[in-house]
């Protein structure tokens, strides 16, 4: 819906739901020089009259807005902020009893409603047997064999794992891991990588907004080419990230696959969807990319959330050249890449090991060389981060490009890039 038709139903004058973009607290999505409003963006204006009726400030909204746009709205560090400040609030409130009686019973009212939450009984998550048939060996892409095998509600959560080829590997705790992949991550200055709430606390809310509208659009992608994938794998660095926004339109029927080879952060995550969401079927892998021991061809979607810069950065590699052959050749690729706009000081500034990363033109035809078929290219931005964990963008002018492809045809011509027409025209020049 357009702005007025947004404004009327919710009860507000125009001129502050344009207060509230210009602060952050809304970013709608801008077509073609108008503004749409969707059900989202409903929700946060409904969250923002709420929590003016409890006394926050602006300045306090954008702050709970942000972690949600983040981290979502069921997840720790947003259940700890939110809480947080519900409770200095209330004990303002105290002093004046008399006077805030009505807000003081609101505020105990949400703080019930959240600890309430931290009561309910634990889930334990494993392997889903169901999901052994996306199983192959990494190394010779035979079937595995399992063994000494722990099973509780037709989940797997302790076995060991042997190939023909001698490959071994062993699910813990639930956990597929390959001992041999199992590490911490840093950075590449090798400091330690910053919890969620070190990196959030250092972020810009412009930054995080960006981010969090990719999100959206890709999660809008998805929802329109596929509402009920069997297997979904998310490339993330950061661990769940996308997820934390697309798990309330997850369908019960999806296992979604994660990945990464910090065991402890990737316990976290898995500690973190046990106590917090509902569904139920996850694989969680401590796998390098390259040594992920699935069967071609059995992925629904895969995800690239901002992890071809990572890995490009850690491997010198494009990652999607790893997974891409486990997609299916009905699936779904959808990512969301940084870049800077070519030949601009910001792109000639970034080390040559990952400045064809940050080069959407690049990125475009290392992806059609691939076979992707484009079906969604779309820009936002820019945003100037001053994050210092974002060393190679920092005080550069950032854009994102949102894109969803699928493998192309063998009935269709391959897309032609930026590259392939270069050489064309070459050749018809003789």
């Amino acid at each position: 819906m357009r702005i007025g038709e947004f404004a009327s139903k919710l009860n507000i004058t125009q001129d502050a739901v344009r207060h509230y973009m210009d602060l952050g607290l809304l970013i709608p999505q801008k077509n073609g020089g108008q503004y749409f409003f969707e059900q989202d963006d409903r929700e946060d204006m409904e969250k923002i009259m709420k929590l003016k009726q409890l006394n926050f400030s602006l300045t306090e909204i954008l702050k709970v807005l942000s972690y949600k746009r983040m981290t979502g709205m069921d997840s720790e560090e947003y259940r700890t902020l939110y809480l947080s400040l519900l409770e200095e609030k209330k004990n303002k409130i105290d002093a004046e009893v008399q006077k805030h009686l009505e807000v003081r019973s609101k505020l105990r009212g949400n703080i019930d409603l959240i600890k309430s939450r931290e009561k309910r009984e634990l889930k334990r998550l494993g392997f889903p047997i169901a999901a052994l048939t996306l199983l192959a060996c990494p190394q010779c892409r035979s079937p595995l064999h399992i063994s000494d095998g722990t099973i509780e509600k037709n989940m797997i959560f302790e076995a060991s794992i042997q190939c023909d080829c001698g490959y071994h590997a062993i699910i813990e705790d639930g956990i597929y891991v390959d001992p041999k992949a199992v590490r911490k991550k840093v950075y590449p200055e090798r400091s330690k990588l910053p919890t969620r709430e070190e990196f959030l606390a250092a972020a810009s809310t412009k930054y995080i907004n960006l981010r969090y509208k990719a999100i959206d659009m890709v999660i809008e992608t998805i929802q329109k080419e596929n509402r009920n994938p069997r297997y979904i794998l998310e490339i993330d660095p950061c661990i769940s990230l996308f997820l934390m926004q697309y798990i309330k339109y997850l369908h019960k029927d999806t296992t979604y696959i994660l990945n990464n080879s910090d065991l402890e952060k990737l316990n976290f995550t898995k500690k973190e969807i046990e106590a917090n969401y509902d569904h139920k079927s996850f694989v969680f892998f401590c796998c390098d990319i390259q040594g992920l021991p699935l069967a071609r061809n059995s992925l629904d979607i895969i995800v690239d959330f901002l992890m071809t810069k990572a890995y490009a950065q850690s491997e010198q590699e494009f990652v999607i050249q790893r997974v891409f052959p486990l997609l299916q050749k009905s699936g779904l690729l959808a990512g969301v890449y940084p870049y800077f706009k070519p030949r601009s000081e910001n792109a000639l500034s970034v080390p040559l090991h990952i400045r064809d990363y940050l080069n959407k033109d690049h990125l475009h035809d290392m992806l059609s060389e691939l076979g992707i078929v484009k079906m969604q290219d779309l820009d936002i931005g820019p945003v100037v981060e001053n994050n210092p964990y974002e060393t190679d963008i920092r005080g550069k002018e950032l854009f994102f490009n949102i894109l969803a492809g699928k493998p192309e045809s063998p009935l269709i011509f391959k897309p032609i890039g930026k590259k392939d027409l270069e050489q064309f025209k070459t050749v018809m020049s003789f």
